[in-house]
């Protein structure tokens, strides 16, 4: 009777385990339908961490530590600008927008800088000078996504007042 009971009890639960698996339905998506809908869902335009300096490492991530960032980048630009004597023959207020790019090694490349010709003229070694700051800028470790270090782009204003 044991035995008929164990039997039994063996092929019902094979019935089961065999019917089972039928019921389960997997969906098969190929590779590139999976590779759309993951970019999708990845904002480009946003980065996880910003770039850094070794003076910000202790900072927490998001806008602290981007602020830092740019405070080291217009810090560096100013003190490096202060070592020149900018002589002009009228008296200039404006602002330059140096656009630059932190690259995936954390290296910088000026992208684009536009400097209005009357500056040109009044302070002609102006752009010399600009590239001159970015060559003093601390080794920065690049910006991440999604734990990846990625190229960004940052625009910082030099105000030049000057009477």
């Amino acid at each position: 009777m044991k035995w008929f009971l164990h039997r039994g009890l063996l092929i019902i639960t094979a019935v089961v385990v065999m019917t089972s698996c039928d019921q389960i339905e997997t969906k098969k998506i190929s590779s590139s339908q999976y590779l759309s809908e993951s970019w999708k869902a990845i904002d480009l335009h946003r980065v996880d961490g910003y770039p850094t300096f070794d003076t910000c490492a202790t900072l927490p991530e998001g806008e602290p530590l981007k602020a830092c960032f740019q405070e080291t980048v217009t810090k560096t630009f100013y003190e490096s600008f202060g070592k020149h004597t900018i002589v002009v023959q009228r008296a200039l207020d404006d602002t330059i927008f140096v656009d630059f790019v932190v690259n995936e090694k954390g290296k910088y490349c000026i992208d684009t800088l536009k400097i209005a010709q009357e500056i040109r003229t009044e302070i002609p070694r102006l752009e010399q000078w600009i590239h001159e700051a970015a060559r003093q800028l601390p080794e920065a470790k690049p910006a991440t996504k999604e734990g990846v270090p990625v190229k960004t782009r940052f625009k910082i204003p030099v105000v030049l007042k000057v009477e």
